[in-house]
């Protein structure tokens, strides 16, 4: 599972779309893989689920939404990044993308993408005679 790599800078930036660019808001993303599968951790604070989509189009999975910040008054310093977000993964042919699950829980979304049987470890016995 890979993200795509950007056009428009340099190797070391990291991997994200050219389209991230013009983005407001980037989650922070971590990408942990298991014997079972790979997980995707995405920051998401003060979103809700229906300001986000998954959406699973043949071998790429992208995340898209907004963040919204509804505070009354005038900022005087703000840190927090709102508006609108995507983050697109590649989904590799050992993954299982049918059994894709999502779960929203404290503002982090927890993305489970199984791994296909065929890509799992397995035990082979040894018979003898």
């Amino acid at each position: 599972m890979t993200t795509q790599t950007c056009t428009e800078c340099k190797p070391s930036a990291g991997t994200h779309t050219s389209r991230d660019h013009k983005l407001a808001y980037r989650p922070a993303t971590d990408v942990i893989e298991s014997e079972t599968g790979v997980n995707l951790v995405l920051d998401l604070p003060g979103v809700s689920q229906d300001q986000m989509d998954l959406i699973v189009e043949q071998d790429t999975l992208t995340v898209t939404g907004h963040r919204d910040f509804d505070i009354e008054g005038t900022a005087v310093y703000r840190e927090s990044r709102t508006g609108e977000y995507r983050r697109v993964f590649s989904i590799g042919q050992d993954m299982d993308a049918e059994h894709i699950t999502a779960d929203l829980k404290d503002g982090v979304l927890r993305v489970h993408i199984p791994k296909a049987a065929k890509a799992r470890p397995r035990r082979i016995d040894i018979t003898g005679i």
